[in-house]
């Protein structure tokens, strides 16, 4: 990535609706080359341009982040399994008391009592798992720039 290539993802970042047009200007670029560069951005999945919504505010009023052990020869087999579940939204690999982290996201409590007693505990290698609950959400933010 050049400094072209990190102006055009600041600009998606701070509002990904940011017309080519408007970044060109800005860039002194040509429209065709903020595409093009969009594009490659994509295709590498360096970039992702999404609507981010408060799950709140859309019916989804339990947000639970999960922090696993995992024996770590399983670790990979692991995390192939919990992305396929469709409730979970994030999964991280992670250093510190837990190997993993995810986000699950679901309608009521008792889908997540669902996916915790059903879905995840029939997961070889977890060995131990920590919820939390989160009740509000104050601040989501993804213009963190690059450098």
């Amino acid at each position: 990535m050049d400094e072209t290539d990190k102006s055009i993802i600041e600009y998606l970042q701070k509002d990904g609706r940011t017309s080519y047009t408007e970044i060109a200007n800005d860039l002194n670029v040509t429209v065709a080359t903020v595409r093009n560069r969009v594009q490659k951005l994509i295709e590498n999945n360096i970039l992702k341009i999404v609507g981010v919504v408060d799950p709140f505010l859309t019916g989804m009023s339990t947000v639970a982040m999960l922090g696993l052990k995992v024996r770590l020869n399983k670790l990979e087999d692991v995390v192939d399994q919990i992305v396929k579940i469709p409730e979970v939204r994030f999964v991280a690999v992670s250093t510190g008391s837990f190997d993993l982290f995810t986000e699950i996201i679901t309608s009521s409590n008792e889908e997540l009592y669902r996916i915790l007693t059903e879905e995840l505990s029939k997961i070889d290698g977890i060995e131990d798992t920590d919820s939390s609950v989160i009740l509000r959400i104050y601040k989501q933010s993804y213009d963190w720039g690059v450098k």
